[in-house]
């Protein structure tokens, strides 16, 4: 709160500053403890991972809030796939015809 506004303008601002800060306080301290859990969620399951030959540790970060994939979107991440194999292997054969 700007100390013009403290001190000239209505007195119940403070409040609605207090207020703000306040929640400001709290949604930062929620991430932070998401943050925590998560991190906690990786770790434990990299120990895992380790640990047991039945447990795999992520491929790729875990996605949250995500909605589920249409047809139409697994079918072209399919087809990326497969282009990104052709290459692969292109660029194989081609280091191999050098040799």
């Amino acid at each position: 709160m700007p100390l013009d506004e403290f001190w000239n303008d209505n007195p119940n601002l403070l409040w609605t500053y207090r207020n703000s800060y306040i929640q400001k306080i709290e949604q930062e301290r929620d991430m932070i403890n998401y943050k925590a859990w998560l991190q906690g969620l990786y770790n434990y399951n990299a120990i895992a991972s380790a640990f047991s030959k039945n447990t795999k540790y992520f491929d790729k970060p875990i996605e949250f809030n995500t909605k589920p994939k249409t047809a139409e979107e697994k079918r072209q991440e399919l087809m990326h796939k497969i282009k990104e194999q052709k290459m692969r292997a292109q660029m194989l054969l081609k280091q191999r015809s050098e040799k």
